[in-house]
Parts: structure tokens; sequence; C-alpha cells
């Protein structure tokens, strides 16, 4: 289980990267390549056979909706993931306010200093993946 997850994490990363560098450079904000790369992921995971849902705003929570989460044939959810800039408080409290066997936050700052700064908020339940598309950041 996992080996499926890390084999999983690398080619969301991969595919993910690979998507940002597509994005024309007069039109990569932190806005559009956060919505980008959800619209992206979504897709790849449909494909995949997944069901997916977007934009999950758990129960009790009003700071931040979860950008997606992936749920079995059960309705058990299986991936909860959030897209920022950096670990955020809001994400990882609304990652923790529900159960779900993956939590997930992907980060696309490009000051690897503040990100690995911001990684204070995470908790041992929530992995973090860091996304580079143009190499080692600054």
């Amino acid at each position: 289980m996992q080996e499926d997850l890390t084999r999983n994490l690398e080619e969301w990363k991969g595919s993910l990267e690979t998507t940002w560098r597509r994005i024309p450079k007069p039109f990569r904000n932190d806005h559009t390549v956060r919505r980008t790369l959800q619209c992206h992921l979504y897709g790849q995971l449909r494909k995949m056979g997944y069901h997916v849902v977007g934009d999950y705003m758990p129960p009790r929570i009003q700071d931040r909706a979860i950008d997606l989460i992936v749920l079995d044939e059960n309705l058990q959810i299986q991936y909860a993931l959030c897209l920022d800039n950096l670990v955020t408080l809001a994400a990882v409290k609304s990652l923790s306010s529900f159960e779900a066997v993956h939590k997930i936050i992907f980060t696309t700052g490009m000051m690897l200093k503040k990100v690995k700064e911001s990684r204070f908020f995470l908790k041992p339940e929530i992995r973090h993946v860091h996304i580079q598309p143009f190499g080692e950041p600054m």
C-alpha cells in the first residue's frame, strides 16, 4: 500500500510539473497555476478510474476547502489533496478535520526556504510534495 502511494505521488508530481511548464509564461500567476494543476490532477485521477470531488468543504471547517477528494466505491475518502504555495495552517486544519486514508499537500512556492519553513504546520498523517517544474527553486 505504501509502495502504491509513493509510486502515485511520484507520477502525480511529474505530471503536475509537466503541466505547469506547459502554461505559457505570460499566464503563470499563482492563482492560474494552482487552478490549472487542480484541473489537471482531477482529469488524471478520473482517467485512473477514481471518483473525484472538487472543493470539498469539511464539516465544521470554514477556513479552506480541500481541492480534491478521491472516493472509493463505498464513498470512503481515500485521498484528500490540497494545492498551495506553502503549507498553510488553514490547509492542515481542513485536512485534519476528517478521516481519509491519505492526506497530501502539494506546494508550488518558488522560494524553497519558505516552503521548508512552512512545513512546521504539518502533522504526521499529512504528506507533503513540493512541485519544482523549473529545476531547483531559489
